[in-house]
């Protein structure tokens, strides 16, 4: 049996992180802009508020890429279908619908894989969270800066 003494690191470790800054991220896993959107407004501890802007940062990303990719796409199509039966339908002129119809496809796309990334990137940041960093999301528009919030 031996006397020394093991450290006891968990009081020390919480005030400079929160069980809520590591929680962020499998919250606005399921939660979105809602959940991180909250903690970010509510919290008052800069760990906190760091992770919760990173998750939100990232969120908010995903959905304006989501809703680019959809309005394009349907300003491309140029037929609608309406009680089975198809109807001639564009808001632009016929060149221009299709080059609409491509990128909306190529956004969507995109969209997909920003969603399949979501998953990837709260593991990643939860993870990182654990251990003390708040991980920025790679390729999120910084739409709630670090100083906006302090």
């Amino acid at each position: 049996m031996s006397s020394h003494p093991t450290p006891n690191h968990g009081p020390e470790l919480l005030d400079e992180r929160s069980i809520i800054g590591i929680a962020v991220h499998p919250v606005a896993l399921f939660t979105g802009i809602l959940g991180a959107g909250l903690i970010y407004l509510v919290s008052d501890h800069a760990y906190t508020k760091a992770n919760a802007r990173n998750a939100l940062n990232w969120h908010l990303s995903v959905l304006v890429l989501t809703v680019l990719a959809f309005l394009t796409f349907f300003l491309g199509a140029d037929e609608l279908t309406v009680g089975g039966e198809p109807v001639e339908w564009s808001l632009v002129p016929a060149p221009i619908d299709t080059v609409f119809f491509l990128v909306g496809v190529l956004l969507l796309l995109g969209a997909m894989l920003a969603w399949l990334f979501t998953v990837v990137f709260a593991a990643i940041a939860t993870g990182k969270a654990i251990f003390g960093t708040a991980w920025a999301y790679p390729l999120a528009y910084e739409f709630v800066d670090e100083e906006s919030g302090e």
